[in-house]
């Protein structure tokens, strides 16, 4: 894809397909995602599995358990930036460190049992920040605690991990999202964020 004149590869781990915009089901999704995302950022693109996401574009399952996608600051999209990985990293952390961010070094019992007091206060489509979960080579990585609506009156806990990283001299955030069970779902959605920032990072 182009982003402010420059090309960019999103790569994809084996089994996970982008969404279609021009599809009616999964334009709404993108829509939904540009909302909660902000004026101030783009979604670029949103992916899952692909043979959830050809269920799901019939009602089967009813909501999409696992997906991810790639956004940009609107401020970002013509700027390039001369610096590298470990500067934005370097950058990312100072802000959060100065922001008070709960850093829960790589505790993920805590942070599941953080995130699971929290979600039960949250409201329908609610959402709070908790924190740090896990550094790695492209800093910190963030999560946040979701409250989606179900059918009826039902809802149900989401986890939300983000980060930022450097491809073809742009500011990307990838965001991976998966339905929370357990403690395991947080790793699961780490290996998402993961597999997506190592393949992208390595192609731009």
């Amino acid at each position: 894809m182009a982003i402010g004149g420059h090309e960019m590869t999103v790569a994809l781990p084996d089994g996970d397909c982008f969404f279609d915009p021009q599809h009616p089901a999964d334009g709404r999704l993108i829509g939904e995602l540009a909302a909660a995302a902000g004026d101030r950022f783009i979604v670029l693109l949103a992916f899952a599995d692909c043979r959830t996401i050809e269920g799901w574009r019939t009602g089967t399952p009813a909501t999409m358990p696992r997906f991810g996608y790639v956004m940009i600051a609107e401020a970002h999209l013509e700027s390039v930036f001369a610096f590298d990985q470990a500067a934005l990293a370097q950058a990312i952390s100072q802000a959060l460190a100065d922001q008070g961010a709960t850093d829960y070094k790589a505790d993920i019992a805590r942070l599941a049992a953080d995130f699971e007091r929290v979600w039960a206060g949250l409201p329908p489509a609610g959402s709070r920040e908790l924190g740090i979960v896990h550094r790695d080579r492209f800093g910190p990585v963030l999560a946040t605690a979701l409250s989606v609506a179900g059918a009826g009156n039902t809802r149900f806990p989401r986890v939300m991990l983000h980060q930022s990283i450097l491809a073809a001299g742009k500011v990307i955030n990838i965001v991976a999202a998966r339905d929370y069970r357990d403690s395991e779902t947080i790793f699961d959605a780490y290996g998402d964020l993961s597999a997506l920032a190592e393949a992208t990072a390595s192609r731009n």
